[in-house]
């Protein structure tokens, strides 16, 4: 049976992010580019994020899934740039269904190194999927109309 103990998992946390992400660029804070140890951490916290619990490793320091998610968002649909930061604007729900999205990405990584099956398109369905989550219309807020009822008494 495989099993992995919850103090073998470690923490990925931001600033390691950070780092991965100067020196290779967007491509680097994919799932297939994570390295073994990264990839676990990441699924695990998504899966913590996923069930209501903790967004912060057991050092405190935020976890690197929010910052992976939140940045495919960007990447994936972003808009107009202000001093050269890059913005966008989502919704709780578009963040929840990335936040699914990029779990079962990472999930099926951890799957394909187990059984030595790599697969290359799986990268850009997870960008496609973020991509089509960030264009996707939003509830639309109804418009209140005038009552047309009787006049109020004096």
């Amino acid at each position: 049976m495989l099993q992995l103990d919850t103090e073998q998992i470690g923490h990925f946390g931001e600033m390691e992010l950070s780092e991965i992400l100067e020196s290779g660029g967007w491509d680097a804070i994919l799932p297939k580019s994570l390295s073994d140890e990264q990839l676990i951490c990441v699924s695990d916290q998504l899966r913590a994020m996923l069930w209501g619990e903790a967004t912060r490793g057991p050092d405190g320091e935020p976890n690197a899934a929010m910052a992976i998610a939140l940045l495919l968002m960007a990447k994936a649909h972003p808009a107009s740039s202000q001093n050269g930061e890059l913005k966008f604007a989502a919704r709780l729900e578009q963040l929840q269904e990335v936040l699914m999205l990029l779990s079962v990405a990472a999930d099926r990584e951890i799957v394909n190194r187990l059984l030595n099956r790599a697969n290359d398109e799986e990268t850009l369905t997870l960008l496609m999927g973020i991509e089509a989550i960030m264009v996707k219309p939003g509830p639309e807020k109804r418009e209140r109309k005038p009552r047309s009822g009787p006049p109020a008494a004096a």
